[in-house]
């Protein structure tokens, strides 16, 4: 006899699977586009965990990067959201309206988190999803049938359309490589609950399969804030050091692809760090900002299997 919580439980398998199918649906392979960037490859010693940003260095990012916050929205692309999520249409003006109440309620969370002294606050993109479906169905704009999962799959499908991603070649190689040694390995981003779903969708491996540690995952949606917070990567460095009381910051290599949200935080706390320069939609430099101004990476990387040789084996 199947229990409710049995039920529940195949429920959400059934409806997670949906979504791994949708960015497989929904995707297509991207390739890099060269930076001109000389690599800077040296070996590094005593390595015993490797954390990556995810956006623009496990993956190629469409735009560069992740962020609900940064309004550039192709407002065509968002009937197609609403129609594949299940949402009726009422008024043809609702796609347009959407998108100005999507910025008017992150705005609006923002401001209150920062009020609570978050410096960098990051939204849980289901709860403004479901913020914005209220506000157009209240103004007679769609149509839905009231669902939790409706707010996930209405995610994916932004997602999946405004941010294509790909993972970068040699990435899963790489991955394997370091599992295969016994280095720990993690993920730092500004993400959101769709981030570990892309990742294994379009992988075909599990976080797991490919090395990843649950303990060693810090997913910003999860956090609350997101990069370049310095409280970001101290919680994840106390995330580290709880799990693996013997593992420093300079036992840590943060590899990303932003000189400020990645490179400056990581090597502020003392972590050792790789800037990838392998894609120029993601690559970001930032020489105008202090904080990198005379700031240098200890690994520029352009091609994802260049970190095989950069990491010593430890005993």
């Amino acid at each position: 006899m199947v229990i409710f919580g049995q039920v529940h439980q195949l429920n959400q398998h059934k409806h997670s699977m949906n979504l791994h199918k949708r960015f497989i649906d929904l995707s297509k392979p991207m390739e890099l586009m060269s930076t001109g960037t000389n690599p800077k490859l040296k070996v590094l010693e005593n390595i015993h965990l490797i954390a990556y940003d995810f956006y623009g260095t496990l993956f190629i990012s469409g735009v560069g990067d992740i962020g609900v916050d940064d309004g550039l929205y192709n407002t065509g692309i968002l009937k197609h959201v609403l129609e594949s999520s299940g949402i009726t249409i009422v008024n043809e003006d609702a796609a347009d309206k959407a998108f100005h109440i999507y910025n008017q309620v992150v705005e609006e969370y923002i401001k209150k988190a920062k009020t609570s002294g978050i410096e960098y606050p990051e939204p849980d993109i289901r709860s403004i999803w479901q913020s914005v479906l209220s506000i157009l169905r209240k103004n007679k704009l769609v149509q839905f049938r009231e669902n939790s999962k409706l707010y996930e799959s209405v995610s994916v499908e932004f997602e999946a359309r405004m941010n294509p991603v790909w993972p970068v070649p040699g990435i899963v190689d790489t991955l394997v490589y370091f599992k295969q040694s016994g280095i720990k390995q993690g993920i730092i981003s500004n993400s959101q609950f769709y981030t570990p779903i892309v990742l294994e969708a379009l992988t075909g491996y599990s976080l797991h399969e490919l090395g990843f540690s649950e303990e060693l995952l810090h997913w910003s949606f999860e956090e609350k804030m997101k990069k370049p917070d310095l409280q970001f990567y101290k919680n994840y460095i106390d995330k580290a050091r709880n799990s693996y009381p013997d593992i420093k910051p300079e036992n840590m290599l943060y590899i990303g692809n932003d000189m400020l949200k990645d490179i400056y935080p990581a090597h502020t706390l003392g972590m050792k760090t790789a800037l990838f320069a392998g894609d120029n939609r993601s690559l970001k430099w930032r020489r105008d900002d202090e904080r990198c101004k005379n700031l240098e990476p200890d690994l520029i990387v352009t091609n994802a299997l260049q970190l095989k040789e950069c990491v010593a084996m430890n005993g």
